[in-house]
């Protein structure tokens, strides 16, 4: 009997920050199964400059890399958030091009949490207003000491719909810097579902 050709398929997320690490672990965890992790390699790599710029010139090193190892990335994530980056625009721009694919949330990735908990439409100026509102609403979050991901399971669903209700209210396609509040994270969630199909 032959054995059946595994399909093998590599994917990368860069994240700009710990807590965003966490998060991507997990979600690879809970959507890919044991038999589904031998035939799609999911690497989750934190970057230690902490600027979206960075991860831009990181990706292009390991996608470069990736094909001369003739082993090539599928699909390439960044994972940020706003955190007023002055180099937002240029990065969306090359993230473009390049066809990376983005997990981007203004102002932090709190603000993704907190679509678990309620349909919230406002602009925060800052991460830590945004982490003040969020602890209001779940007081015992921490940015590194909790697996986000299953803690907030059963409100995901939730948080799915209304972040993509929020981002109907952009017309553009294209990502931009002034975009108050906006999460794609969403977007990175659905990818793990359908890999997992």
């Amino acid at each position: 009997m032959k054995r059946r050709a595994v399909v093998y398929r590599r994917i990368l997320i860069l994240c700009e920050g710990f807590t965003e690490e966490i998060y991507a672990k997990s979600l690879r965890s809970a959507f890919l199964s044991r038999a589904m992790q031998r035939s799609v390699t999911v690497e989750v790599v934190r970057h230690k400059k902490n600027d979206p710029l960075n991860l831009i010139a990181e990706a292009k090193k390991r996608v470069k890399q990736a094909n001369k190892e003739k082993a090539p990335y599928e699909d390439v994530w960044l994972f940020f958030d706003h955190d007023h980056s002055p180099h937002l625009t240029e990065v969306f721009s090359i993230s473009k091009e390049e066809g990376y694919r983005l997990a981007f949330t203004a102002i932090s990735l709190e603000f993704w949490f907190i679509l678990h908990f309620e349909d919230c439409g406002r602009a925060f100026k800052d991460g830590e207003e945004c982490l003040r509102y969020l602890k209001k609403l779940w007081p015992s979050y921490h940015k590194t000491k909790l697996n986000h991901f299953v803690e907030l399971g059963s409100y995901l669903e939730t948080a799915l719909i209304r972040a993509a209700q929020l981002q109907k209210k952009y017309e553009d396609d294209n990502i931009k810097s002034e975009f108050n509040p906006f999460t794609s994270v969403h977007k990175l969630v659905a990818y793990f579902k359908e890999l997992e199909k």
